[in-house]
């Protein structure tokens, strides 16, 4: 199963979402990419240090950009936004029968996962906590398709 989490620029929801559930699915090839990439932009430490507390070992991330090639070899494409799934089914229809947005695939909720990037403190916390919730309900759901 190979799987793709993508978020705006790929240093944090989508990085600690393939973090998270490369973890909980070995057997599974997670990657992650982001719709806006700047490559001047490194993972925050806020963010290694979120995954590290979940007793995760991040491992080294140079924010990659998303390619057709990247919608056609996944067999699950997971966005973090509706406005990035939106974007994705107008150019790349062909993909949209394995294109979820995340809160959809495991809630039903056709919502975005905030990024909380510009979130410092508790606020980040919180919100690195609901993804982290999500991508392991995520992961049940996968195992039910196998």
């Amino acid at each position: 199963m190979k799987i793709l989490f993508i978020c705006h620029a790929n240093v944090c929801r989508s990085f600690m979402a393939q973090e998270i559930l490369k973890h909980i699915l070995p057997q599974a090839e997670v990657f992650s990419r982001g719709m806006y990439v700047d490559s001047e932009i490194a993972v925050p430490e806020k963010v290694r240090a979120f995954l590290l507390k979940q007793g995760l070992s991040p491992v080294s991330h140079q924010p990659k950009q998303l390619s057709a090639a990247d919608l056609e070899t996944a067999d699950f494409v997971f966005c973090m936004e509706p406005e990035h799934l939106d974007r994705l089914c107008d150019h790349y229809a062909q993909y949209m029968d394995k294109m979820w947005l995340l809160n959809d695939f495991v809630y039903g909720k056709e919502t975005a996962l905030e990024d909380p990037i510009g979130l410092s403190g508790s606020a980040f916390e919180k919100q690195a906590e609901l993804l982290h919730k999500t991508v392991v309900a995520c992961a049940k759901k996968l195992l039910q398709k196998e």
